[in-house]
């Protein structure tokens, strides 16, 4: 009932309804990334595809980062050559370092890449699969970055989820053991987590612009295999990759001051907390990211 009640609550606004209730299809923005570097996780489809080829349509230099090589081939080509093509197992912490290591000149790196899984699995490195494409990679990719002196005055978006409104700020809950693991509250820690980092990365480097946004529910590959239901039962009116990308390319472009422990939803910042709960965290902002710390020294990453 619990879930029943969520999906309701946000149905008419997290699907293509509110998007264009909002009038956001009739309000054109102009973009120009001539000159800029992007580097996009998760690219091989979805909104990570869109937002790659929508920022090359805009005049950025693309890299696009996905796991599978036919899509990637398929987005290089399809770009005309202006999307640089990496393939990367983006779960992999060492993966995450060397694109860290081997691209100095990002200007925008738009963390996109996530899952959910219904069972519990292990990376090589020891981690669950979901923490560290969710969570840990991000960290491990945008961290990396940044203490190579990229992205100190650029632009960081986090694609979190509304699935955050159903998590406080928690350590338990980013990577449960198998015995006590659920998907659902697995993706939930994680993507409230994403919140308190791009906070974290405003206050310690103040010329940076860093985001979470929510790019409501889109029509995707990834809800199709995990959420099939929601792709079955109101497929019709979820939001196409493009509405899912629009709020990204508007962040790029506009470059709004950031607001504190907000989700930028719809071109505005939007509340962190749709309940309560979710205001009386478990952890603080400094103890996740000495946890997210303590991890990659795990891998000799840190």
């Amino acid at each position: 009932m619990k879930a029943l009640r969520f999906y309701v609550r946000f149905l008419p606004s997290f699907t293509a309804i509110g998007y264009v209730a909002r009038g956001l299809p009739l309000r054109a923005f102009g973009a120009d990334f001539t000159g800029q570097t992007w580097l996009v996780t998760g690219a091989t489809g979805g909104i990570g595809r869109a937002v790659a080829m929508e920022a090359a349509d805009a005049g950025a230099n693309v890299i696009a980062v996905g796991r599978r090589s036919d899509p990637l081939e398929e987005l290089a080509t399809a770009s005309g050559g202006r999307i640089a093509a990496v393939q990367a197992d983006l779960s992999s912490i060492e993966a995450n370092q060397n694109l860290a290591r081997r691209y100095p000149d990002v200007n925008v790196l738009i963390n996109n890449v996530g899952i959910l899984e219904a069972t519990h699995a292990l990376t090589t490195e020891g981690f669950g699969r979901m923490y560290a494409t969710n969570l840990l990679g991000h960290y491990a990719l945008t961290s990396g970055l940044l203490r190579h002196g990229v992205l100190a005055d650029g632009l960081i978006v986090n694609i979190t989820s509304g699935g955050a409104y159903n998590a406080m700020l928690n350590l338990a809950g980013l990577d449960a053991p198998p015995e006590s693991f659920n998907g659902f509250t697995a993706y939930a820690s994680q993507k409230r987590a994403q919140i308190a980092l791009a906070d974290h990365w405003n206050h310690e480097f103040p010329r940076l612009q860093a985001y979470a946004m929510h790019p409501g529910w889109v029509r995707t590959e990834g809800v199709r295999g995990s959420l099939a239901w929601m792709d079955r039962r109101i497929g019709t009116i979820l939001r196409t990759p493009h509405q899912g990308a629009d709020t990204i390319m508007w962040l790029a472009a506009a470059r709004p001051t950031p607001v504190l422990d907000a989700i930028w939803f719809d071109r505005a910042p939007r509340t962190a907390h749709a309940y309560r709960s979710t205001r009386r965290p478990l952890a603080t902002t400094g103890g996740l990211v000495a946890r997210l710390e303590q991890d990659l020294a795990r891998t000799g990453a840190s």
